[in-house]
């Protein structure tokens, strides 16, 4: 798969033929994405053309509503292994700047999708480009004036209910890692690399890797998981913590600490994944050391007979 960056205004040929194109932000690649993923990639076999996928540098909100914390499911990385995974064959970033924003609805079809040269362009029923009173799907043929087709993929529903990314950010904050892992299709991920902590594990016998990670992401409940980390290309089964070590008063800045079952290395600075899978307990503030590495002697072989019953 190739990544390629968009700026506006879009260069003409950046792709050699004419494509399928698949349109949303993609937060998360769920279920839901990934139908509609599925439906353009069946089109793009069917017509011997490269299925595009064409996402935004950032959420649009953090540029209509200047919601500068804006909280992400994916980073871009994580986003592009999932596309990918799914047969993308181009994954096209475009830059959300103010001046992008303000593109009405026929400038963004003439100068954005239709410069991509697309024969077929595929939306979920949600879809906007502006203004969603006009720049909706309903709209999508006014302002295509026959230069390409259009697929609307109608939505997608979990036990009822929609899917999408607002209830899997709620699922993972509630630290209800089942739930997102049905509407993901995916346990959830979080990336980044192994910083030096305080080695306080280390002292307790439960060395930690501590997870620096990149800004933005959505950040499980405080407490303790059933997860999954790898490290150097191999996977542990492993606890994580979430919390701020209330026990020995650290300051207040979240801490994400996995004791991976198996491993005892120094890795500083290597990447690190962690797959989150069960919610199994709540901060404690503890009275002393030796009371917190008895929890953690109870925490480790609660998961331990977790994963030995549903690996």
């Amino acid at each position: 798969m190739k990544i390629i960056h968009l700026t506006y205004p879009v260069k003409e040929n950046l792709i050699p033929s004419k494509i399928v194109l698949a349109l949303g932000f993609f937060d998360g690649v769920h279920l839901g994405h990934q139908h509609l993923i599925s439906v353009a990639r069946d089109v793009a076999k069917k017509k011997s053309l490269p299925l595009a996928v064409m996402t935004f540098d950032r959420h649009p909100k953090e540029v209509y509503e200047k919601k500068a914390n804006f909280a992400y499911i994916d980073s871009l990385d994580e986003k592009a292994f999932k596309m990918q995974q799914l047969g993308v064959d181009y994954l096209l970033v475009a830059a959300f700047t103010k001046k992008f924003s303000e593109l009405n609805a026929q400038e963004f079809v003439d100068n954005v999708i239709v410069k991509l040269r697309p024969d077929t362009v595929v939306a979920g029923f949600d879809y906007t480009y502006g203004p969603k009173d006009v720049a909706n799907m309903k709209n999508l043929p006014k302002f295509a004036q026959s230069r390409f087709n259009i697929i609307d993929v109608p939505k997608q529903t979990f036990d009822g209910k929609k899917i999408g990314s607002m209830e899997i950010k709620r699922a993972v904050r509630d630290g209800n890692m089942e739930l997102a892992y049905e509407l993901l299709g995916s346990h959830y991920v979080m990336s980044g690399t192994i910083g030096r902590g305080l080695r306080n594990g280390h002292k307790l016998g439960f060395p930690t890797a501590n997870l620096v990670w990149k800004n933005k992401k959505v950040i499980p409940k405080i407490g303790v998981y059933a997860t999954k980390t790898k490290i150097g290309g191999k996977w542990y089964d492993s606890m994580t913590s979430v919390g701020y070590n209330v026990t020995l008063n650290q300051s207040r800045r979240i801490y994400i600490e996995s004791n991976l079952f198996g491993f005892n290395k120094e890795a500083y600075g290597q990447k690190m994944i962690i797959k989150w899978y069960k919610y199994t307990r709540g901060e404690i503030k503890f009275s002393g050391l030796q009371a917190l590495k008895d929890q953690l002697k109870r925490d480790q072989k609660q998961i331990k007979a977790y994963f030995a019953k549903n690996d």
